[in-house]
């Protein structure tokens, strides 16, 4: 049983950050009209300011071509599907929740490339004249499922069975 709630809950995460990621992506497409214009400053070190990614992370592997494109959402959509069959057999929950990130991340960006042609990215962080990559909430879901399966991969209890440690 427990088996059955730690993936039913990462599938529960996966959709709620699908969700949350069309959401803001209607939001600032839709309703702020960001595409149109370009740049919000919200604080000193924070603005909303538009972008389009045809790359993977950080616009690395940038797919110009319809080709690229499509390689790149049949890439992602083994990646989710290879996640998914792996969360069917997770008992632990932080294990759900991480997978559930990734996955929920990667399908909002799937969704993007699929239906405009790149990703749309919007938040920036700044420094004076330093600026960290522009990303959006999806990639923020795929940041912090990433981290948590580092985690969960040095700290978690499968971790712990693993070195004949006892929790």
């Amino acid at each position: 049983m427990a088996l059955r709630r730690a993936s039913h809950l990462g599938y529960i995460i996966a959709l709620c950050a699908l969700v949350t990621d069309r959401v803001s992506k209607w939001w600032i497409i839709d309703i702020l009209d960001l595409p149109e214009r370009g740049r919000v400053v919200l604080l000193p070190f924070l603005n909303l300011r538009w972008a389009e990614n045809r790359g993977v992370s950080f616009s690395l592997l940038t797919a110009d071509s319809e080709v690229g494109r499509w390689g790149l959402v049949a890439a992602t959509l083994l990646i989710v599907a290879g996640l998914g069959f792996w969360l069917r057999t997770v008992q632990d929950r932080l294990l759900a929740l991480a997978i559930g990130l990734v996955m929920g991340g990667a399908l909002g960006n799937i969704y993007d490339r699929a239906v405009f042609g790149y990703v749309a990215d919007f938040v920036q962080f700044y420094i004076g004249s330093w600026s960290f990559a522009i990303f959006n909430v999806a990639d923020s879901c795929i940041t912090l499922g990433a981290a948590l399966l580092i985690w969960d991969a040095f700290f978690g209890s499968t971790s712990v069975k693993n070195s004949g440690k006892v929790k």
